[in-house]
């Protein structure tokens, strides 16, 4: 099975042609790659890049990049083959010679009760 997934990530389209025998696996992958994260957790729905390196092992990490907070959200890839995105924004924040993973901050709700005196 052939199928071109067209998405928008930030400002750029992005096309990915897929071909796979297994039915079921080719609509995985579009799955993924259409249906890419798209709003953090900051609120962020528009400003977005495809972000990636490569380490010294070897290993490729694919992100996309919150351009408004600067978290993350990763694409995972299974053992058996294919791949998935993380369900959140992530950021990572320098503390003390060591970097932690937190999650991207959340948008302040609008009270519901406001206390206007009487």
């Amino acid at each position: 099975m052939k199928i071109e997934v067209r998405t928008k990530i930030g400002n750029v389209e992005y096309k990915f042609h897929i071909e796979e025998e297994d039915t079921k696996k080719a609509l995985l992958m579009a799955s993924v790659f259409g249906n890419t994260p798209s709003k953090c957790e900051c609120g962020n729905e528009d400003n977005f890049a495809l972000a990636g390196n490569k380490d010294k092992d070897g290993n490729v990490y694919i992100n996309i990049l919150c351009k408004s907070c600067d978290a993350k959200a990763k694409m995972g890839s299974y053992k058996n083959g294919g791949f998935f995105w993380y369900n959140r924004f992530e950021r990572y924040v320098k503390n003390e010679n060591k970097h932690t993973q937190t999650q991207a901050p959340e948008t302040q709700a609008p009270a519901n009760d406001m206390d206007w005196g009487d």
